[in-house]
């Protein structure tokens, strides 16, 4: 099973928006503070979305 993180990152300040169960669900999220999130649509090319798989360590070394 995989979820969908939402994140937004300006100049090194990312914050995670949330965890969605599917990829358009997400999408539809990150639409919405594109156009209306004071904060957010100034910089709207700064979201990403990951898929992550659940129940599986997500740690990396650099």
């Amino acid at each position: 099973m995989y979820i969908y993180v939402l994140n937004h990152d300006h100049a090194g300040d990312e914050k995670i928006i949330g965890y969605y169960t599917s990829w358009k669900k997400a999408r539809k999220v990150m639409k919405e503070y594109r156009s209306s999130v004071e904060g957010f649509k100034h910089f709207p090319n700064q979201f990403s979305i990951k898929k992550i798989r659940v129940n599986e360590d997500n740690y990396y070394f650099l």
